[in-house]
C-alpha cells in the first residue's frame, strides 16, 4: 500500500535496429548540377580475325560509331519532424532535447532509405510538372542488363535510349543461390571488361555463400591450425572469394533483409570505381516557419545513382534472399 516509492527509469534509450549502409559507404559520392545528369559510354569493336591487308593498299575508312548517352533522374527524399513545445521543454529520461534526438534518428533513417532505394529495382522517372508524380532515380537492379543472371521467367531492365529512362527488370521464379550462378556471373562480367571486387548480398545469402566450401565439389576445404593449448576454432564462414579472375570481398547488407524480398532476392557484383551516388543537394536541416505551438524540422536531400557503365557490374537475381523458400 506504500505510495512513496520512486519509479525507476533508466536514463538511456536502447536502439538495436541495424543502421549500417555498406552500399552508400562503398560507392562514394560525386557532385551533380542538374536534376538529370547524363554521361556517355562506349565499347570497342569486336576482334577482326581477318585484319590482314594487301601491300600498296588504297585505304577505305571504317565508320565511326557514336558513344551512347545515358542518364538518371535525381529524386528528393526527406524526413519530417514535429515536436510539441511542451514535450521539448519538460524533463525527460534518456535525452535532453526531443527535437535533437529526433533529428539524429531521422538522419539515420534517411541514409537507410537512400541505401535501399539506390540498390532497388526502381525504374527512373522524370515526374510530371504538375506534381502528379515525382522524379525517381533508377536503382542498381534496374540498371543491370549485360551481366544479369536471372531465372528464365525473368527479363532484364536497363537504360532505354528511346525514352531516356531506366526500365525495371521483371522478376522470375525464385531459386536457391549456388556457386555455379556466381561463377557464371563473374565470367560474364569479366568478359564484358568489368573488374568487380565486391559481392553484396543479404545476410541469409551470406550464410548460403559460406556453405559453398562444404557443399560444393571442387572447392578447397578450409584449413585451420589447431593450437597446442586451449580450444580450437570451428570455421563456418567465408568472407572472400578467390575466383579465376581475382579476389572478391563478400559484404552482407542488413538493409537488404530489412527491405524484404524485393531487395534481398538479388546478389550484386560491384565495381566501386564504376558507380557513385550523385548529390545535387546534400542532406540539410530546414526549419519551416512556426505556425503553432510546436517545433518543426525537415531533413531533405536530392540525389541519384550514377552507374558509369552498367556492364562493369553483375547481378544474380531471383534468389531465395530471406530464407530457404522466400
Amino acid at each position: 500500500d506504500a505510495v512513496g516509492n520512486r519509479e525507476e527509469l533508466a536514463d538511456k534509450i536502447y536502439q538495436i535496429t541495424p543502421d549500417k549502409t555498406p552500399f552508400v559507404s562503398l560507392i562514394g559520392r560525386k557532385s551533380i548540377s542538374s536534376i538529370h545528369p547524363e554521361w556517355q559510354t562506349d565499347t570497342l569493336n569486336a576482334v577482326d580475325l581477318n585484319n590482314n591487308q594487301p601491300e600498296g593498299n588504297d585505304w577505305t575508312y571504317d565508320a565511326v560509331n557514336p558513344t551512347v548517352r545515358v542518364g538518371n533522374y535525381a529524386q528528393i527524399s526527406d524526413k519530417r519532424i514535429v515536436i510539441s513545445r511542451t514535450q521539448d521543454e519538460v524533463s525527460k529520461a534518456g535525452r535532453k532535447s526531443e527535437v535533437a534526438r529526433e533529428i539524429a534518428k531521422k538522419g539515420v533513417e534517411l541514409k537507410i532509405d537512400q541505401e535501399v532505394i539506390l540498390l532497388s529495382n526502381q525504374a527512373s522517372s522524370a515526374g510530371s510538372g504538375n506534381g502528379a508524380s515525382n522524379r525517381k532515380s533508377g536503382g542498381l537492379r534496374a540498371w543491370l542488363s549485360t551481366n544479369d543472371n536471372m531465372d528464365n521467367g525473368g527479363s532484364s531492365g536497363g537504360f532505354n535510349s528511346g525514352t531516356g529512362l531506366v526500365v525495371a527488370a521483371s522478376n522470375g521464379t525464385q531459386r536457391a543461390f549456388d556457386k555455379a550462378q556466381l561463377d557464371a556471373t563473374i565470367l560474364s562480367t569479366y568478359n564484358a571488361g568489368g573488374d568487380p571486387s565486391v559481392l553484396m548480398l543479404s545476410p541469409y545469402l551470406k550464410t548460403v555463400f559460406s556453405s559453398f566450401m562444404s557443399a560444393t565439389a571442387g572447392v578447397a576445404p578450409q584449413r585451420y591450425a589447431t593450437p597446442k593449448s586451449g580450444q580450437t576454432t570451428i570455421v563456418a564462414a567465408a568472407d572472400t572469394y578467390l575466383s579465376d579472375f581475382g579476389e572478391i570481398t563478400v559484404v552482407p547488407n542488413q538493409q537488404m533483409a530489412r527491405a524484404g524480398g524485393t531487395i534481398a532476392r538479388n546478389a550484386f557484383l560491384i565495381d566501386p570505381k564504376m558507380v557513385h551516388m550523385g548529390v545535387l543537394h546534400p542532406v540539410s536541416l530546414e526549419k519551416p516557419g512556426k505556425t503553432g505551438d510546436a517545433e518543426k524540422r525537415v531533413l531533405v536531400t536530392e540525389y541519384t545513382l550514377v552507374v558509369s557503365n552498367e556492364a562493369a557490374h553483375g547481378v544474380i537475381a531471383d534468389l531465395y534472399g530471406m530464407a530457404t523458400n522466400s
